[in-house]
């Protein structure tokens, strides 16, 4: 990386905007995702719109079966819909599931057909306004970002394991940098005081961690995890969650291509495969905190693990549970 080049990333608005990618993208290697997926399946969260639209649209191009999972049966529908219109021969397939509902995650993930998953992407999510309840009465930030994604890693594991060089990929999200880990603060048993930007902030967070601990404890196997943050990506969610922001930057914005293309590249490149743990943007792992004063001790790292776990009723042990079977 060029001098220049290192400069104008810690301007952090010139590396996350459209013109960080045009110029990280001069990097890329071509033949990365020269690649053909057939016979992979993959699972891509929050697949009806934006950057989950983007990826299952490319995964198909590189003929990958595509699980296109989504909460609105008509929209999730109608994207695969596009998907079939768009790619010739893709192999799509729209499924229903609130990944906030971690009943119905579980039921999902045990009623697949029967055969190896090779790709789990956790796009899945929301920045809202208000405190709006799961199922199981957890903040729907917490729910959709870290609970429900935690749980259908633990209901898909087997699969995963069994599949060659699998891979999981976990979309954050920059807007974590601003805040350092605090589990106290992550479930919001009232609904006073709530600040819908500094929950979704804080979850992304917490999904960062939680990806470390998840690649530490299968380092072992072929089973990878990886996180990524997508830059400023010109999105529904983005208009809708952060409308003043979207108009400010509106002319500066990375496409839903854009933004999703280390998604793509994470969980179909074969050069990077044994990467694990990191967090990326741009084809490149980045640092997971840019002040020092966001940064988390061990004690606060262990405490996520235990109280996500308890939430979500899944037994902390089960990553050593299920790899001594």
């Amino acid at each position: 990386m060029s001098l220049l080049d290192s400069l104008l990333d810690r301007t952090v608005a010139l590396s996350f905007d459209r013109s960080g990618f045009l110029r990280h993208q001069r990097r890329f290697v071509a033949s990365d995702l020269d690649v053909d997926l057939s016979g992979r399946v993959i699972i891509v969260t929050g697949a009806s719109s934006g950057i989950g639209l983007a990826t299952a649209r490319a995964l198909a191009r590189l003929k990958a079966t595509v699980l296109m999972v989504g909460r609105d049966k008509a929209r999730t529908e109608a994207a695969a819909a596009a998907v079939r219109a768009e790619v010739p021969g893709a192999q799509v397939r729209a499924e229903l599931l609130d990944v906030a509902h971690l009943a119905a995650c579980r039921a999902w993930a045990a009623a697949l057909p029967e055969g190896e998953i090779h790709g789990l992407i956790h796009n899945a999510g929301a920045l809202v306004d208000r405190v709006i309840r799961s199922p199981e009465g957890f903040e729907s930030t917490l729910a959709c970002h870290v609970l429900g994604p935690l749980a259908l890693t633990e209901a898909l594991a087997p699969r995963l394991l069994r599949a060659q060089d699998a891979r999981v990929v976990f979309v954050a999200s920059g807007g974590m940098y601003s805040r350092r880990l605090d589990v106290d603060t992550l479930h919001h048993e009232r609904d006073k005081g709530f600040d819908g930007v500094k929950a979704y902030a804080d979850a992304k967070r917490a999904q960062v961690v939680l990806n470390e601990q998840l690649a530490a404890r299968f380092d072992a196997t072929g089973l990878t995890f990886n996180a990524m943050h997508p830059g400023w990506a010109d999105t529904p969610g983005v208009v809708k969650g952060l409308p003043t922001f979207h108009r400010l930057t509106e002319g500066r914005l990375r496409s839903p291509e854009e933004g999703a293309d280390t998604v793509v590249w994470l969980v179909a490149c074969p050069r990077i495969r044994g990467e694990r743990g990191k967090l990326w943007l741009d084809r490149a792992p980045q640092p997971t905190h840019l002040l020092p004063w966001t940064r988390e001790d061990e004690a606060e790292r262990d405490k996520l693990w235990a109280q996500v776990h308890a939430w979500a009723g899944v037994d902390p042990g089960w990553p050593r549970m299920l790899l001594n079977k």
